[in-house]
């Protein structure tokens, strides 16, 4: 690895230190960390473009090393890695470092459309869970509760009036166990409404088996969200992300099947973490009704 630095980036480390996320090197007293691109290629000339405009207006996030050839991308083996120039925020997140990182707002018209995408990836849910699901009985058997789930969410947002709400930078994926190092990984920065960081933190802590009362409570009394806004948290509570992500591991071998109990038992708690936002937002806001909540 140390001649891959050296021949494609003119960097020339003591020392490089492999972890499961890939490759850092200090050189200079400057920290870099070199991993692989596992995302869509052609995607990469606009990560790379956002993350130039975010710089440039201020907004920290790890700067990306061109290589030798001016790339993006250098190409071992046939696999695509990236390099950046990192500072490493060793601390956990909290509900304070993700409220503080939405203070950029966006002027665009590409607004996220989350009812379509997520109808899309129920349809290939269903599709893949008939063709591979006979090898996974614990998801086959909790598999038509979740995409109820998403229904519900689905329905949700479909219903709502969106195009008007401010965006922000926000997260592809954002966990509970996350460094602030994490947070400002350029290739997991996405353009959504702020709501989205928020909702996936609190699910993922969750299903980590921590309390999310009070941080729940938090943010719902002082973020000052529109009703739009409350509402789309409330769909991204109830779409489970976190069932769907660990299916995809589960079915493509990559985690075993067990794992997917950890969700399933906690299915009557999570759903009153659901009922208890429900009833909240009918004291402040006109809610739309959702049967299985009243």
């Amino acid at each position: 690895m140390k001649n891959v630095i050296n021949y494609y980036y003119n960097l020339y480390p003591n020392t490089i230190h492999q972890t499961d996320k890939g490759y850092y090197f200090i050189v200079n007293n400057q920290r870099y960390f070199f991993t692989k691109y596992q995302g869509n290629i052609n995607d990469i000339k606009n990560i790379y473009d956002t993350h130039i405009y975010m710089l440039n207006n201020n907004f920290y996030v790890h700067p990306i090393i061109l290589n030798t050839q001016n790339q993006i991308l250098t190409y071992i083996n046939a696999e695509p890695y990236i390099l950046m120039n990192t500072v490493y925020y060793k601390n956990q997140i909290n509900i304070n470092d993700i409220v503080s990182f939405w203070t950029f707002q966006i002027q665009t018209n590409k607004i996220p459309i989350w009812g379509k995408l997520w109808s899309e990836k129920n349809d290939y849910l269903e599709y893949q869970i008939n063709m591979l699901g006979h090898n996974h009985p614990l998801i086959r058997e909790s598999f038509s509760y979740y995409i109820g789930l998403g229904e519900t969410a689905i329905q949700l947002v479909n219903s709502l009036q969106i195009n008007n709400l401010p965006l922000v930078y926000a997260h592809k994926r954002i966990n509970a166990s996350d460094k602030q190092y994490d947070l400002y990984n350029p290739l997991n920065i996405t353009l959504d409404f702020k709501v989205r960081d928020m909702a996936e933190y609190l699910k993922s802590r969750f299903f980590n088996d921590q309390d999310i009362t009070n941080e729940l409570t938090k943010y719902l009394n002082n973020e000052n969200l529109t009703q739009e806004e409350y509402l789309l948290f409330l769909a991204r509570m109830i779409y489970p992300t976190y069932y769907f992500d660990l299916y995809e591991e589960i079915i493509t071998n990559r985690k075993k099947d067990e794992e997917i109990k950890k969700i399933i038992d906690k299915v009557d708690d999570y759903e009153k973490i659901i009922k208890q936002i429900y009833n909240y937002y009918k004291s402040i806001i006109i809610v739309p009704q959702i049967e299985w909540l009243e």
